[in-house]
């Protein structure tokens, strides 16, 4: 059990006049729960936690409750109901209230839980994209980078994967039957007890303009993370990623794509956007993404009282320093 979790939420349901509170999404759960996992199918819980000032109780089917109680950290009552019988959804619940702020700042054992996850996801990409090959399409690279993330008990709630012809064409290029060539791209959301990492890398076999172009989305990166502070909105981001692509003289490439936000059990806890308020504390995570047609950087970073921690740092891949930050480079064959 998450106590820091559950000690918000009661200071939530105690600000709201909530006796109790049903968490049905699963995000909620792997929060409360402290890592737990209540999906058979991605996105889909298969129980709902109720939440009193006295007790937190399981609510879900006779298939589920041992595997449950046994291996997703469920350490508190369990009801069980029959499976063709399931129960009404009761209110007040997180399908109709947002329970995303409590989530965002988060605790000293989520802090260690995601740098575990972070350098793990990104050397299966990176064993991945090292493997790849020019003759392979873009499905393979996708499979290997599925097998690589799965290998280390990651889900890869999301898999992107681009070769030449596609990657400066679309922005999310879901990988299809075709030939990677020149230029790969690969992108990996990756899930483990419940928090998600987001990393993005690039390959090129002989292809220059791509690595003059990456070098143009390195220095927007570089303002976005000059302004991730303590403090600072996520519209001052925004505005600062924004002026970036001014500099490089690609203005447009702002309305292109969506540019990250504050992450944590979602890829994006909430994608960042002109206008939001929300202030970034010690303690948060963020993962942003400028691109350019067939380039994007993108990382995983921890804000801390020292700065930022890179959760996502593989020491096996290529780096080049942007404004004395480490930053991965382009791995060339």
């Amino acid at each position: 059990m998450n106590q820091t979790a559950l000690t918000r939420l009661r200071q939530f349901m105690e600000e709201r006049g909530f006796d109790r509170f049903f968490l049905y999404r699963p995000e909620n759960f792997a929060w409360l729960t402290g890592g737990g996992d209540d999906t058979v199918v991605v996105g889909e819980g298969v129980g709902h936690i109720e939440v009193s000032a006295s007790g937190v109780r399981l609510h879900t089917s006779r298939i589920e409750a041992v595997r449950l109680q046994e291996e997703e950290q469920v350490d508190f009552a369990v009801a069980v109901y029959p499976w063709h019988s399931p129960p009404r959804i009761d209110r007040p619940n997180d399908l109709d209230t947002d329970l995303t702020a409590l989530r965002l700042v988060l605790s000293a054992e989520e802090q260690d839980r995601f740098r575990t996850l972070g350098r793990d996801t990104a050397q299966a990409l990176g064993d991945a994209m090292r493997a790849a090959r020019p003759e392979w399409t873009e499905a393979r690279l996708a499979g290997e980078i599925a097998n690589a993330v799965y290998s280390r008990g990651i889900q890869p709630i999301v898999l992107l994967a681009a070769g030449e012809e596609r990657a400066f064409r679309y922005r999310h290029p879901v990988p299809k039957d075709k030939p990677v060539g020149r230029v790969a791209m690969g992108i990996v959301c990756g899930r483990r007890h419940g928090l998600v990492a987001n990393v993005t890398r690039m390959r090129s076999w002989g292809y220059p303009e791509i690595e003059s172009r990456y070098a143009r989305v390195l220095e927007v990166e570089s303002q976005a993370l000059t302004a991730t502070v303590p403090g600072a909105t996520v519209s001052n981001i925004i505005a600062a990623i924004a002026n970036g692509y001014r500099t490089i003289g690609a203005p447009d490439a702002f309305e292109e794509h969506h540019q990250g936000g504050i992450a944590g059990y979602r890829p994006r806890e909430i994608l960042a956007t002109p206008g939001d308020k929300t202030k970034l504390e010690v303690g948060m995570v963020v993962a942003w993404n400028p691109s350019l047609p067939g380039t994007k950087v993108e990382d995983t970073f921890l804000l801390t009282v020292h700065g930022l921690e890179n959760l996502t740092y593989d020491p096996d891949w290529p780096m080049l320093r942007v404004e004395q930050r480490l930053r991965p480079d382009i791995l060339t064959a």
